[in-house]
C-alpha cells in the first residue's frame, strides 16, 4: 500500500482512493476514516493491485491541481473518490458529476470562477461504471451492515467537483462513493462497505479491458499497456452533455 505523494514503482495496477479532510460540521470526516481503514483490508491481495490512498483538502484550487497530477503520475487502473454526506443513510454510489453550480465556499472561503469546474467541459459526465449493478451486489452481501443505492446528485460541492475532474480524465475508470456520518455507522462498517464496492468497480474495469483486448486481438498484458490512451479517445467520443 502507498501514499499518493510517493513515486509508484510497483508493476501492479494502481487503485487510487481518496477521502476528504475535515470541514465545517464534519470535524472528523467519515470519508477519511473509511479510506484509512482500507489500509487494513485485503484489497491489494484479493485484486492483485497497488492500493494508493490520499486525504484531500476541502479546497477547490487544491483539488483542481492534484487530480490531473495524480492521473499523470499514478496512471490508475481505477480511481475512487469518497466523500461524506450528512443526508446519506446508506452507501451511495454516484453515477455522474456536474460542471456548473459550485456556489458553496470551501475551507478557504473560495469558490470556482463562475461556479465552473472546467470552462470548456460538458455540463454533465457519466461514469462508465454501472453503479446500479454494484449496488445490487452490495445489497446481497449479508456480511455488510450498510445498504447501498445509486445516486445522480453528488451535491455541487467538493465531492461533485473532484468527481467531475476525474471523469474528465477518464470516465471509464472513475467512481465516487458517498458515505454516511460516523454517528450512523461505525468507521469499520463504512470501510468494509467501501472496500466491497471498490472490488465490484474494479471487476467491471477489468472485464471491460479484457473484452476490449480480445476484440483488438491483444493479450491481457499487451492490452493493459495501451488501455489508457485508447480509453481517453473513447472518452472524447462518449461524454454526455446535458
Amino acid at each position: 500500500m502507498g501514499d499518493a505523494s510517493e513515486e509508484v514503482t510497483d508493476s501492479r495496477p494502481v487503485v487510487y482512493v481518496t477521502g476528504f479532510g475535515p470541514f465545517p460540521s464534519h470535524a472528523v470526516n467519515a470519508s477519511q476514516m473509511a479510506v484509512e481503514g482500507l489500509l487494513n483490508s485485503k484489497l491489494e491481495k484479493e485484486l492483485g493491485v497497488k492500493l494508493v490512498t490520499e486525504t484531500v483538502k476541502v479546497e477547490y484550487d487544491y483539488v483542481q491541481k492534484i487530480v490531473p497530477e495524480r492521473w499523470r503520475s499514478l496512471k490508475p487502473k481505477l480511481t475512487v473518490h469518497v466523500g461524506v454526506s450528512g443526508q446519506a443513510e446508506t452507501l451511495t454510489l454516484e453515477q455522474l458529476a456536474h460542471n456548473n453550480g459550485y456556489n458553496r465556499r470551501d475551507n478557504c472561503g473560495c469558490m470556482p470562477n463562475a461556479g465552473l469546474c472546467s470552462p470548456d467541459g460538458d455540463q454533465v459526465i457519466h461514469s462508465g461504471i454501472q453503479m446500479d449493478l454494484i449496488s445490487r451486489t452490495i445489497n446481497k452481501n449479508t456480511n455488510l451492515n450498510l445498504p447501498c443505492v445509486k445516486s445522480t446528485d453528488p451535491g455541487r460541492f467538493l465531492c461533485d467537483f473532484i468527481y467531475y475532474l476525474s471523469l474528465k480524465e477518464d470516465r471509464l475508470r472513475s467512481a465516487f462513493i458517498h458515505v454516511p456520518t460516523l454517528n450512523k455507522f461505525s468507521a469499520q462498517d463504512i470501510s468494509a462497505a467501501v472496500a466491497a464496492a471498490i472490488k465490484e468497480m474494479y471487476k467491471q474495469v477489468v472485464e471491460r479491458d479484457t473484452l476490449k483486448g480480445e476484440e483488438n486481438g491483444l493479450s491481457p498484458k499487451m492490452e493493459c499497456a495501451g488501455t489508457m490512451e485508447e480509453e481517453r479517445e473513447e472518452l472524447a467520443e462518449t461524454k454526455v452533455a446535458v
